[in-house]
């Protein structure tokens, strides 16, 4: 029987965030292929990230999992910005999350995948530039810093707070 509800509250094991890693990067794959201006961005990736009400569920497990949250952050550099308004869906598929009500023609949970374009210099590490854009005034990194992010790639920083 399919697990239809609001919220999952399975908790979070670090197999999900490897799981929620190979969709998002999937997904990515594909997005470069059909959006021009995020294409340009298909060598640029610093790091991904588990964030909003999903990154608070992995933290606490009561929060609850209504989708997947993910954010993608670009070295900047092209001429035009990774399409910063942009938020991408994909099925997470089936698993022991179930699926929320709304998403219908869905077989899990929703993952949505967001991402910026950010300064990076030479050699600095991608937490670090996502750590100084966190800190940052406008709108999307005040907001992302109200709750906890989790690093999901690259490898070597898997599982590791950034906020």
């Amino acid at each position: 029987m399919e697990d239809v509800s609001e919220r999952s509250y399975e908790r979070l094991t670090s197999a999900d965030l490897e799981r929620i890693a190979a969709a998002a990067l999937r997904a990515l794959a594909a997005i470069f292929d059909r959006a021009p201006v995020a294409g340009l961005y298909r060598d640029r990736l610093l790091l991904l990230a588990l964030a909003q009400g999903s990154a608070l569920h992995y933290l606490n497990g009561t929060n609850g999992l209504k989708d997947i949250d993910v954010w993608a952050f670009f070295a900047a550099g092209p001429s035009k910005p990774f399409p910063h308004r942009k938020r991408w869906c994909v099925d997470f598929g089936p698993s022991r999350f179930g699926r929320h009500p709304a998403d219908l023609g869905y077989s899990g949970r929703r993952l949505d995948l967001m991402g910026r374009s950010i300064a990076a210099a030479a050699g600095e590490p991608p937490q670090q530039a996502v750590r100084r854009w966190l800190g940052q005034k406008n709108r999307s990194a005040i907001e992302l810093s109200k709750k906890p992010m989790f690093s999901l790639f690259p490898q070597a920083f898997f599982g590791e707070r950034l906020n």
